[in-house]
């Protein structure tokens, strides 16, 4: 089916991460070396630390560039549909018009139980750490030389080492790290990659950071638990953008004696919220009883249109029945 398609159109979920963005820049990157035309489509913007991945030309934004995205949707022979598991995480605008597409949907993807009848084929493996290792597999099943250079190498390295955590997470395996070591090979510079995700903090963030840990962390120790909570105005006064939060729901778990997190943050009536767990402790079908989510074993999402107050005293609700028990 890839080998006849010519015109490619590669999407990925709303609020693009590291692995959004690294596995579709990465899969374009290898396709067009085998010739075929390719767009990436993402939903909305990314963090501004993901930036020096992307060339320009390289993507179309559909909150931004809808029409030219639907242009690129008509010509398209094939969709790949990268680390997303069901339409619905595309965004509503964007899910609308992948429904009413007929072209055919392959998924690469990681997440739990996804949506089977919208995709024709596709290569899922929740136990694989990131969307950008089973590209990496994807990939290299062409049998072919040079398809991955420096900078593919490097694409795929961003969305293992965010998605594994810094290769912390359960999910982070020996073959993670024979992957990690093939890329090195190819080029990578592991420390280079490394510095642009990490070490390229605004100021306004790290003052968010500051203030997250000193004034919204509540810990809850008789349910090993502990949440963060920002609201949409407390976010405007530190200039948030896309990303300023990303990786803080993992603090609370260098806590001792705190196996799991979560962040809630308000947007425009919404409340996204994040989760984090250690071990055997399955916020994925926590996320998905209460807060209409999922994911992972240790890391999932959801979300709530209750308001931030009352969304809070659900969570604490939930988390007493759910994990005191």
């Amino acid at each position: 089916m890839v080998h006849e398609a010519k015109h490619l159109l590669i999407s990925t979920h709303k609020s693009p991460d590291g692995d959004a963005i690294g596995s579709s820049l990465a899969l374009k990157q290898a396709l067009e070396k085998l010739g075929k035309t390719v767009t990436v489509v993402v939903p909305d913007a990314f963090p501004s630390f993901l930036n020096w991945m992307v060339y320009k030309g390289d993507l179309l934004q559909f909150d931004q560039q809808s029409e030219a995205a639907k242009e690129a949707l008509k010509n398209a022979d094939l969709v790949f549909s990268l680390d997303y598991n069901t339409l619905s995480r595309v965004g509503k605008g964007f899910e609308e018009v992948l429904r009413a597409d007929n072209t055919p949907k392959l998924i690469i993807d990681h997440h739990r139980e996804p949506e089977e009848e919208a995709f024709v084929a596709g290569l899922h493996d929740i136990e694989a750490s990131s969307t950008c290792q089973l590209v990496y597999d994807f990939i290299q099943s062409f049998d072919q030389k040079g398809l991955i250079d420096k900078r593919t190498a490097a694409c795929i390295y961003s969305g293992i080492v965010t998605d594994t955590g810094s290769f912390r997470f359960r999910s982070t395996t020996a073959k993670t790290h024979r992957v990690v070591a093939d890329l090195m090979d190819l080029g990578l510079v592991t420390g280079e990659v490394y510095n642009e995700i990490f070490d390229t903090n605004s100021l306004d963030r790290i003052k968010l950071l500051g203030y997250v840990l000193d004034k919204k962390l509540t810990v809850f120790p008789e349910l090993e638990l502990a949440h963060i909570t920002l609201s949409e105005q407390e976010l405007k006064d530190f200039n948030y953008k896309s990303g300023d939060t990303e990786g803080v729901v993992n603090y609370p778990l260098s806590i001792e004696g705190i196996n799991v997190s979560c962040i809630m943050k308000e947007s425009g009536g919404i409340i996204r919220m994040s989760f984090r767990s250690k071990g055997d402790i399955d916020v994925n079908l926590f996320a998905r009883k209460y807060f209409s989510g999922g994911g992972h074993l240790n890391a999932a999402g959801g979300m709530s249109e209750l308001g931030l107050e009352d969304t809070i005293a659900k969570f604490e609700a939930s988390a007493k029945e759910y994990f005191g028990a």
